[in-house]
């Protein structure tokens, strides 16, 4: 028989039981239950539940009504949560919680929609973005799914209340041009103008994200193969706290092959990177990952330099992939040398790069069918 909804088997006893969620202290947040046992079939232990939680609601409602937002969070959500995601998601899950403080002391039974759309208002007037407030909705959605399952609400008014809508993120990059001459300005005889330059270079070459990055070492590189695996990346939160993980998909781990230049380049810079010891990460001079930072200043400083506009760390990655597309490649290749799980995301990000691919179809076309 299939399973049904708070209908337990006891094993010991050869008969079911049943679980009613009755609401939560008042005073400590400590969920409170009546539990049924000695049922001889599930449908009769399911029919007591019915009948049980018909009589009780009104008291369920009373146990629950002073469980704030911060206190479910505290006992319930949070714990919860912890255990299911990876550190580096739990960690901007924590940035978040200080969004949801105008719900804090609110109680769950007296959030309603209008709450909910008020607190739109105010985070779109502290210049928040709609893709992050769109985040943050979605968070305040699992929350509330949460509270309901555990019989806390009735409702889920951020379910009620449409989420904002998603922003398409602008694709900026630089062109192959405009990458020559930044590169052009860094003085590789400094050990960190060296490292910041075959950072940016590699970026630009691989079209690696900055977490994969950080996780290389030198072991990882196959020099008579010209390729590397990336099948790792790094969670970096400071110098003194970071970890490697493996990629986040299947499709994130894949073989990367290097031109010779870019071979060279490695070589020069293992060579200038030896003269201070031994280090296993390759982008790194002190024995720590590259860091975030760095990059961003050094972007921004080389690009003033060179005359063209600066870009995010991860434009280097649209950078590769549009330079991939004035050589030529297919969506199927962009897509396994940037680690994309399907083609559609590949498709989606970079389709506008270049706007003459429909009409160049079109030309092929010309002539191919003999009509006489």
């Amino acid at each position: 028989m299939p399973k049904i909804p708070h209908v337990y088997y006891d094993k010991a006893t050869s008969s079911y039981y049943a679980v009613a969620s009755i609401g939560f202290d008042e005073l400590t947040g400590k969920r409170l239950q009546k539990k049924k046992r000695g049922f001889r079939t599930q449908l009769e232990a399911k029919k007591w539940y019915n009948d049980f939680i018909a009589r009780h609601s009104k008291k369920a409602i009373t146990n629950s009504i002073s469980l704030t937002m911060d206190v479910f969070l505290e006992k319930y959500f949070i714990p919860s949560y912890k255990n299911k995601v990876s550190d580096r998601t739990f960690l901007t899950f924590r940035s978040k919680l200080l969004r949801l403080k105008y719900f804090y002391r609110m109680k769950l039974v007296d959030i309603k929609p209008i709450h909910v759309k008020n607190w739109h208002t105010e985070l779109f007037e502290a210049n928040l973005s709609n893709n992050y407030v769109k985040d943050l909705h979605q968070t305040l959605k699992e929350i509330f799914d949460m509270a309901m399952v555990l019989g806390v609400v009735n409702e889920n008014p951020a379910r009620i209340v449409k989420n904002v809508s998603r922003t398409k993120c602008k694709v900026d990059f630089w062109t192959k041009e405009e990458f020559e001459a930044v590169i052009h300005t860094f003085q590789k005889d400094d050990i960190l103008e060296h490292l910041k330059f075959i950072t940016i270079y590699f970026l630009f070459m691989t079209g690696l994200r900055i977490s994969e990055l950080q996780a290389l070492y030198w072991d990882d590189i196959d020099f008579e193969n010209k390729s590397f695996i990336v099948s790792k990346s790094m969670f970096y939160q400071n110098r003194n706290t970071w970890q490697i993980n493996p990629t986040k998909t299947t499709a994130g781990t894949r073989l990367i092959y290097l031109d010779d230049t870019t071979l060279e380049l490695l070589q020069e810079w293992r060579t200038h990177q030896e003269k201070i010891g031994q280090i296993s990460f390759i982008f790194s001079y002190n024995c720590l990952p590259v860091t975030k930072t760095m990059l961003v200043k050094a972007i921004k400083v080389h690009s003033e330099r060179a005359g063209v506009k600066s870009i995010r760390i991860h434009d280097l990655r649209h950078s590769h992939a549009s330079f991939l597309l004035s050589l030529g490649m297919n969506d199927l290749e962009i897509q396994n040398r940037l680690g994309h799980a399907d083609v559609q995301t590949t498709l989606r990000t970079y389709s506008h790069l270049r706007p003459n691919a429909m009409r160049e179809v079109a030309d092929k076309l010309e002539g191919q069918i003999k009509l006489i």
